[in-house]
């Protein structure tokens, strides 16, 4: 019998949110169009609580939006183990091969999974993705355990004005 038979092997879940406010404008995304923050054109940077979670594997995820319409976003989440390059918002997304090659996973937030808190102006929904089993591993001693992530329509969405999309990843790490 070896010393590892019989050893109880534990996992802890963490969490990691980050948020991102669109522009204050109703503009149409089509099929293929970054979402990305206001003023920087910045995508989401989940960070892991610590050096412990430098590897494990994302088993949910969840998107939140401060806002309910009338047809939810149908969203593509391309998580990636190094940063990429930052695109408009409501621009076409363009990975370079390169970008690609460190790619993790894609979530899709499918338009008929979301939930509505609270329907109409003010109102919140949410969509979560169960199940998922999307290994990672952050090498880059300096990347401060980031993994990031840049939220795509897949539809043609028509936002509400300054959305705020709220993406939850839970990670079960060693």
């Amino acid at each position: 019998m070896s010393a590892n038979q019989g050893a109880i092997v534990r996992k802890q879940l963490v969490r990691m949110t980050d948020s991102i406010t669109r522009p204050s404008n109703t503009t149409t995304y089509a099929a293929n169009d970054v979402i990305s923050e206001v003023t920087t054109n910045d995508h989401y940077s989940f960070t892991a609580p610590n050096q412990l979670t430098r590897s494990g594997e994302i088993v949910h995820a969840s998107i939140v939006s401060n806002d309910a319409v009338a047809t939810s976003l149908d969203g593509e989440l391309y998580l990636f183990y190094a940063d990429i390059a930052e695109v408009a918002d409501n621009a076409a997304l363009a990975l370079t091969d390169a970008e690609m090659l460190t790619c993790i996973g894609v979530i899709d937030f499918a338009t008929a999974n979301w939930k509505d808190g609270k329907a109409g102006a003010g109102g919140t929904s949410r969509c979560d993705v169960s199940g998922l089993s999307i290994p990672y591993s952050i090498n880059d001693v300096s990347s401060d355990y980031v993994i990031y992530g840049q939220l795509v329509a897949a539809n043609a969405y028509v936002p509400v004005s300054a959305e705020v999309f709220t993406v939850t990843l839970t990670a079960r790490v060693d």
